[in-house]
This record gives structure tokens, C-alpha cells and sequence, in this order.
């Protein structure tokens, strides 16, 4: 029991309140990436999104796009950094994988581990019979606990990793056709862009012919609702370029949801499809006429992984 006297808080109830706002904060936090940390599923190697390495040479004020970018192509997480604030998408561009991994702390370590095992487990072909045992081995090679806040937070996040994954065998394992593809980068020129997604798994039911299951996973508490999905820009990129890739096919897209053991699928429309094409486009447009990269505050700065970079918090 907490005892409060007039307008002052006793201090086991503050040290509570200040618990609470943590965890709060944290939640936030954590809903706030529902897309973000799951969309880190886009690159070979590093179990993350598709990143390319540069260094910072030069001062803040002078930073440009660096040479080569626009050979690369662009992914979904890069147009929506700009949108954001250009300057955010420009300081992006310096910061290293395992920084942005640092930044989002444990829900990035859970993912990664996660994903690394089951796309893993996928690409060795293993048998559903001993699934359990060997996703929570591989889990355990790839969990790095340095990445949570404190012991606290690592000892919660392994030990529902390691649930998660045997729900996922139960729920899952065995119930779908043969695995086609496993890490599949999917990339189409769209007007002046090349863009780019991955497919954590693609399922088929026959090798050349039967309709293609394309899955990513989400390990978020609060899992992204179909709605959500179709208006999502990573999402929309990943059934733009799923379905282009392996037309004429019927092609289904989908999040599995790996809290609560649920495949989200979800679909564009013809004039969903067309708008997303023209949103691509114009984003592009904008990207390469941008000279400035002018910060703006907002309340995405609360979160930016470069804001102790950024000069409009330096001022």
C-alpha cells in the first residue's frame, strides 16, 4: 500500500510512478517500431533492412548524398526517412548497421534472433520433427542480450523468444507447402527509382506453377492489423514487387505475426496499386531535387536513431 500525504508523493509511490512512465515510455517506444523493427528484415547480410555502409568524411553543414547512392536501390525505410525529415534521410545514410541495431535496443535483438533462426531453419531444410529444438539452438546462437537496456529486459526478451518459438512450432511448422525461397530480395524500376524488398519466406504449392505464399515476419506486441498493412508503405512495396516478380502467378502476401501466432495477409487494389506507383514516383522526384536537407522537427524526433547528430538539436 502507498500512502500519499497533501500534494507530496510518498517515494515507494514515486518510485513507482516513475516505473510506470518507463514502462510507458517503452511501450510507446515499441508500438512506435511495430513496422520499423520487422522491416529491418531486408538485407542477406545482415538479417536487416538493405543498408549500404558509408563513412562520414567531411562536416555536418557539408554532407551530401554520397557517390554510388542512387546505384543502389531504394528501399521503403529510406523513403519514408525522407518524408519524415530529409535530414534525417541524409544522416542515415552515415550510420552504421549495428548503431541503428543499438538504437533500437531489445525489440531489434528479439527480432533479429528470430527471424535469423526460423529463415534459418527454412534454409536448411530441417524436418518438422525436431523443429523445437533446433529453432531455439539456432535462437541462442544469433540472441545478443548487450543490446537490451538492462538484465532485466534481456532475461523477458530471451524468454519470449524462446516461447515465441515454440508456439511457432506448433502453430506453423508443417501446415504449409514447399519452401521456394527463403531472404528474397525483390527489386523493380519504378519510374526513375529502383526499389527494393525482401520476403522473409515465399511458400509455393508446386515448383513452377501453384500460387506463391509470401510471408514476412513480425515479432511486434502489437501485431499490425490488415488495414494497417494496406496502407503501410513497406508493406505496399513488398506486394507491389512480390507480385510483379512472380506473375502470372497467384501470389498472396502476408505478415506472420509471430505474437499471436497469426498470418496477416492482406492485398492492393488496381487503384491502390497505380497510387502507390505514382507515390513511389513523386517521392524520387523529390529525393533527387533535394539540396538542402533542412531538419524538421516533429514528433518523430523523439525516436530518430541520428538525433544526436542532427544540428537543429545542436543549436
Amino acid at each position: 500500500m502507498f500512502h500519499h500525504s497533501g500534494s507530496q508523493t510518498s517515494l515507494p509511490a514515486f518510485a513507482l510512478w516513475c516505473l510506470l512512465t518507463c514502462q510507458c515510455a517503452i511501450i510507446s517506444a515499441y508500438s512506435h517500431m511495430i513496422l520499423t523493427v520487422t522491416n529491418l528484415s531486408s538485407s542477406r547480410s545482415s538479417g536487416g533492412r538493405l543498408h549500404h555502409d558509408y563513412t562520414m568524411t567531411t562536416h555536418e553543414e557539408d554532407l551530401r548524398i554520397p557517390e554510388g547512392f542512387w546505384e543502389q536501390p531504394l528501399t521503403a525505410r529510406q523513403l519514408q526517412d525522407f518524408t519524415e525529415c530529409p535530414h534525417k534521410f541524409l544522416l542515415s545514410q552515415f550510420v552504421q548497421r549495428e548503431q541503428v541495431r543499438r538504437f533500437l535496443g531489445g525489440p531489434a535483438a528479439l527480432h533479429h534472433a528470430l527471424r535469423t533462426a526460423i529463415v534459418q531453419f527454412y534454409q536448411k531444410q530441417r524436418s518438422a520433427e525436431d523443429a523445437q529444438t533446433i529453432l531455439i539452438d539456432l535462437f541462442e546462437d544469433t540472441w545478443d542480450g548487450s543490446l537490451c537496456t538492462d538484465s532485466m529486459e534481456e532475461e523477458t526478451l530471451h524468454s519470449q523468444g524462446r516461447q515465441i518459438l515454440r508456439e511457432f512450432v506448433d502453430g506453423w511448422i508443417g501446415a504449409e507447402h514447399q519452401v521456394l525461397h527463403t531472404d528474397l530480395q525483390l527489386t523493380e524500376q519504378i519510374g526513375q527509382g529502383r526499389f527494393a524488398s525482401v520476403a522473409d519466406l515465399v511458400f509455393a504449392d508446386e515448383e513452377d506453377t501453384g500460387a506463391v505464399q509470401i510471408v514476412r515476419l513480425n515479432s511486434s506486441r502489437r501485431p499490425p492489423s490488415q488495414r494497417e498493412l494496406g496502407s503501410d508503405l513497406s508493406a505496399g512495396l513488398l506486394w507491389l514487387l512480390a507480385t510483379g516478380h512472380f506473375a502470372p502467378r497467384q501470389v498472396r502476401v502476408g505478415y506472420y505475426c509471430l505474437r499471436p501466432g497469426r498470418l496477416t495477409t492482406y492485398e492492393l487494389s488496381p487503384v491502390e496499386q497505380e497510387q502507390l506507383r505514382e507515390t513511389l514516383s513523386a517521392r524520387v522526384t523529390r529525393m533527387r531535387r533535394e539540396v538542402d536537407f533542412e531538419p524538421q522537427k516533429g514528433s518523430q524526433c523523439r525516436w530518430c536513431r541520428v538525433r544526436n547528430r542532427c544540428r537543429a538539436w545542436k543549436r
